[in-house]
């Protein structure tokens, strides 16, 4: 491979190439059909489709799918028709990207995605209500994330994780999908789901769901807000780290829209996770606040569901979580340095209509081992992308003074154990909370100089790497009396 600083650059005629590809990456029809990947799929629990308790005659329970489709960039896809595998049309999604489809008991079907552009589509699983219990009164959802091309990288565990009982058995028509990582509801237990209002919650408090990453992706949730009965609201949704808070990537937001369950997606690179490691779904609404809705038992083993900082392990949030895996990256950072910029694209241009491997990144239909306009367009897509991933180094940890600690001599240094990835740290220090920034430093130790007697001293240490920066708890400390005259 060559690197960029063996690139030449001699001439106008080669910047004028680069310009050149550049504007043959925009030209319309060059581009080729993406492929829809199913993200989750899973049949309504009872309280969410209003089918009561014990299904009594008058209960009505609902008979629809909902369907949602996103890009990778976490936006709705519009006009996307959704046919059966067998050529039915079904319906359509609107400009949210969402499409409910009702359907009478006596159906079945499965659903494919189709935009008219020659994508591929995966299959969801067979929906019926034509189901027990509360036959034949039942409602799906499911989720289609759209990627640019069908070997562009990310997939999602759609096996089935369990499925609703019947009354001899459990039906395989009910699927709950493994990409869920988490969901407010026993998924054996088709009455589970029991919910009832939080306590009003008001800026800067919240409403939040520990759960265990099962991918390294978080890319949509969904939550019952409410400002009480069914009233409409948009709230906001982010996925922090637990227990620091920190956050690990943007908030997205939901629309108001009816109904008041509605799914909010992120993009595929917004909010890396490490499989396995215990986060939190974070909802708010700015302004007056909001409620939510909490299932009424521990349906969730490994997370809980808490009402700012307080923790109600007997309980769980109504809702969902959707996880995918987005290892392999494909290698578009052709000198290394971290990102996908002009200086990727000058190294292509080198090898414009010739061949080699290391920029060969067109996915098939390419096939023809020539570098040209389908390399360039992978490279453009991802432009300014990270492919350090997570870019953001990890917050730093063991304090000393250790936090709330007392008696601290006045001449104490501070010092803390390094955060991965971090190359420097930015010390806040002083008396009052926030404490102001004193300087940024590579070394993991600090020296405040003399500080006065029987004081509370407040103190952070951010870890920064050349990405950004990942604030880090505020702790603090007080100085012991002076001694004795």
């Amino acid at each position: 491979m060559r690197y960029v600083n063996k690139v030449s650059m001699a001439g106008v005629a080669q910047v004028s190439m680069v310009a050149a590809i550049f504007l043959t990456a925009t030209l319309p029809g060059l581009s080729y059909g993406g492929h829809f990947a199913l993200a989750f799929q899973r049949k309504l629990p009872s309280w969410e489709n209003n089918a009561g308790i014990g299904c009594p005659p008058e209960a009505l329970g609902g008979r629809a799918t909902r369907v949602w489709i996103w890009d990778e960039n976490g936006n709705p896809m519009p006009n996307i028709q959704l046919y059966t595998s067998w050529d039915v049309l079904m319906g359509a999604t609107d400009t949210d990207g969402r499409c409910e489809i009702a359907f009478s008991p006596d159906v079945a079907f499965d659903l494919v995605c189709v935009d008219g552009k020659g994508s591929t589509s995966e299959i969801a699983y067979l929906m019926t209500a034509a189901l027990e219990p509360c036959r034949p009164r039942h409602s799906y959802e499911v989720g289609f994330l759209y990627k640019t091309d069908i070997s562009n990288p990310g997939t999602f565990d759609t096996d089935v994780l369990c499925s609703w009982p019947e009354m001899d058995g459990y039906c395989e028509e009910a699927p709950y999908t493994k990409s869920l990582a988490y969901g407010g509801v026993d998924c054996t237990d088709y009455w589970s789901d029991r919910s009832y209002w939080g306590n009003w919650q008001t800026p800067p408090s919240y409403f939040g769901q520990t759960f265990v990453a099962t991918g390294d992706r978080v890319v949509a949730a969904r939550v019952q807000g409410t400002l009480g009965g069914l009233d409409l609201l948009g709230w906001n949704l982010q996925i922090v780290n637990f227990p620091t808070m920190q956050p690990v990537g943007p908030p997205t937001s939901v629309p108001v829209r009816w109904p008041f369950g509605w799914e909010a997606f992120w993009g595929v690179n917004d909010c890396p996770v490490v499989p396995g490691r215990t986060y939190m779904l974070k909802v708010w609404r700015d302004g007056d606040g909001m409620n939510i809705y909490h299932v009424t038992q521990d349906v969730y083993p490994d997370g809980q569901y808490y009402e700012g900082t307080t923790p109600y392990p007997d309980l769980d949030l109504n809702g969902h979580i959707c996880c995918m895996n987005y290892a392999d990256l494909p290698d578009y950072d052709f000198n290394k340095d971290g990102k996908t910029d002009f200086k990727d694209i000058c190294i292509l241009a080198n090898y414009w209509s010739g061949y080699d491997p290391s920029v060969d990144i067109a996915p098939p239909p390419a096939g023809d081992s020539t570098i040209n306009h389908k390399d360039l367009a992978v490279v453009i897509g991802n432009w300014l992308t990270a492919t350090t991933i997570p870019p953001l180094p990890n917050w730093v940890s063991n304090p000393n003074p250790a936090y709330g600690a007392m008696s601290i001599d006045k001449d104490a240094d501070l010092s803390w154990t390094a955060g991965e990835g971090a190359t420097s740290y930015d010390v806040y220090f002083g008396t009052s909370s926030p404490p102001p920034f004193i300087v940024n430093q590579t070394a993991t130790t600090f020296d405040p100089g003399t500080m006065a007697y029987s004081k509370i001293h407040y103190w952070r240490i951010d870890s920064v790497n050349g990405w950004g920066k990942t604030a880090g708890e505020e702790w603090m400390f007080s100085t012991g009396m002076p001694g004795p005259p």
